[in-house]
């Protein structure tokens, strides 16, 4: 892989890595009896131990919380921690699009095996498949009994929604016109979506799970250049669009505030983490 895939993969992937110092994983709280009076997490998802059906029992309720949750985070995204990401992520692709033709007629030249093997690219950055992921990881967190899982499917559907729109809006706003001719190039809704994902990811489950959806995440976006259809510069910025987007919607796992309570046993007492309102 010659040197403007390095650096193409290098500016993407390096995107997630500021979030790692600040990103915190959901807490997982201690397994012992809360006490009576403990105040609910905000977290959307349900304690651990009640179970992830809480959610369903009140109805059609669980879908009108979820589409607040979603008006919410259009409210949240503008905020100084997305205005960040926005500026870092316009810097770099303002610089990478110096470079937008060179690279291009650079990678044009790309061997025919390495086109075929980045022709998943196109499949996985789609939201037909991102969106069922999303939906299928919620439902599987339903089915597993498994509240973190809720939570994390939660969160990977709403920051598709997020991203989605986000994308849409600097598309028509930029009308750049792709390498391959066709319009709304700039950012890459396949590079926003894939990174959205990842971060949320990350932001869930730690690095464990998030390299390894950054790598995917990385992986898209090149193959989006080396299919013709984005310029290195709107991979770049959609990659960015993704993690302001993701980051939006997984603000509950870092506003998370807990102190130290006790409570009642059965002949004697005990100290349990306590989430506070």
């Amino acid at each position: 892989m010659n040197r403007y895939l390095l650096t193409i993969a290098l500016l993407c992937a390096g995107g997630g890595l500021p979030a790692a110092a600040t990103a915190q994983e959901a807490p997982t709280g201690i397994q012992s009896p809360a006490p009576a009076d403990a105040s609910p997490a905000r977290s959307q998802s349900p304690p651990a131990g009640e179970g992830a059906t809480s959610q369903s029992v009140e109805g059609g309720s669980a879908f009108g919380r979820f589409m607040k949750d979603v008006g919410g985070d259009y409210k949240h995204f503008f905020s100084r921690e997305t205005a960040a990401w926005y500026v870092t992520g316009g810097a770099a692709a303002g610089f990478v699009h110096i470079f937008d033709d060179e690279i291009a007629e650079e990678l044009a030249e790309t061997s025919p095996t390495v086109r075929t093997t980045l022709e998943g690219g196109d499949k996985y950055g789609n939201l037909t498949l991102q969106l069922p992921i999303a939906v299928g990881w919620w439902v599987t967190g339903h089915a597993m009994g498994s509240a973190r899982a809720v939570d994390a499917g939660r969160d990977l559907l709403r920051a598709q929604i997020s991203a989605t729109s986000w994308s849409y809006a600097l598309k028509f706003a930029a009308q750049r016109t792709r390498p391959n001719g066709d319009p709304r190039s700039f950012p890459s809704g396949h590079a926003t979506a894939t990174f959205a994902t990842a971060m949320v990811l990350q932001d869930h489950y730690g690095w464990k799970v998030g390299v390894p959806a950054f790598a995917g995440a990385t992986y898209t976006a090149i193959s989006r250049i080396i299919d013709n259809k984005h310029w290195a510069s709107d991979v770049t910025m959609g990659a960015f669009v993704g993690i302001a987007s993701a980051r939006t919607v997984t603000l509950h796992l870092r506003d998370q505030r807990f102190a130290l309570g006790p409570y009642a046993v059965p002949h004697g007492w005990g100290i349990g983490l306590v989430a506070l309102p």
